[in-house]
């Protein structure tokens, strides 16, 4: 003598009974939680550790991460390096015409130094736990200025960043026209070093 909601809430205590055990089978298969989709031949993942670095120099290294050897990375305005200098080296003024540069540090102790097109300059260090930051086709040159090894993740906006050195500038122009511009006498960087390619890196003289 059930009224018709005593007698569907009876059914549905019953039916959840029913249940309970092939619910439990299915959630006990192996496998349960895998994804359905096909898995995908490109991955997200980049290890650093596993390359050898494209720049190799008695004062550090950089390793590049870009379009050609992390295609994820194609199409999506994004590219990173691995920076490592000795105590004292020099990432060589340079600047990136086709990207903006975001650093940072994993190890040691860091000085970033930033020309400005107002004819103004920072330099500050830049330690683990803090970023730096250039615009793009600011100059800029890092320095490590500890007694220890230092790290720093370099980010990019582009896939394939531009990078133009002091030496590259200095290989590719006549020497007087570095002669004039710094007001030196004729002939006084005839001894100078200029370059036949990007020096990157450099150690104190």
């Amino acid at each position: 003598h059930m009224n018709r909601r005593e007698l569907v809430g009876a059914a549905g205590v019953v039916a959840a009974a029913g249940l309970a055990p092939a619910v439990a089978a299915a959630a006990a298969k192996p496998g349960h939680e895998a994804p359905t989709l096909p898995k995908s031949d490109e991955s997200n993942k980049f290890d650093f550790a596993r390359m050898e670095p494209q720049v190799v120099r008695p004062g550090g290294t950089v390793k590049e991460c870009t379009g050609k050897n992390f295609p994820v990375l194609v199409d999506n305005d994004a590219a990173s390096f691995l920076l490592v200098l000795e105590p004292g080296a020099v990432r060589e003024p340079h600047w990136h015409p086709n990207a903006w540069e975001l650093d940072v540090p994993l190890s040691g102790r860091g000085r970033l130094g930033v020309a400005n097109p107002d004819d103004t300059f920072s330099v500050q260090e830049i330690l683990p736990g803090q970023i730096g930051f250039i615009p793009q086709g600011y100059a800029h040159y890092i320095e490590n200025v500890g007694s220890e090894e230092m790290r720093w993740v370099v980010v990019f906006n582009n896939t394939y960043p531009d990078d133009i050195g002091l030496s590259t500038t200095f290989a590719g122009m006549p020497t007087h026209t570095f002669t004039d511009t710094f007001g030196l006498p004729k002939g006084a960087l005839a001894r100078a070093d200029k370059p036949d390619h990007t020096l990157f890196i450099v150690e104190p003289s």
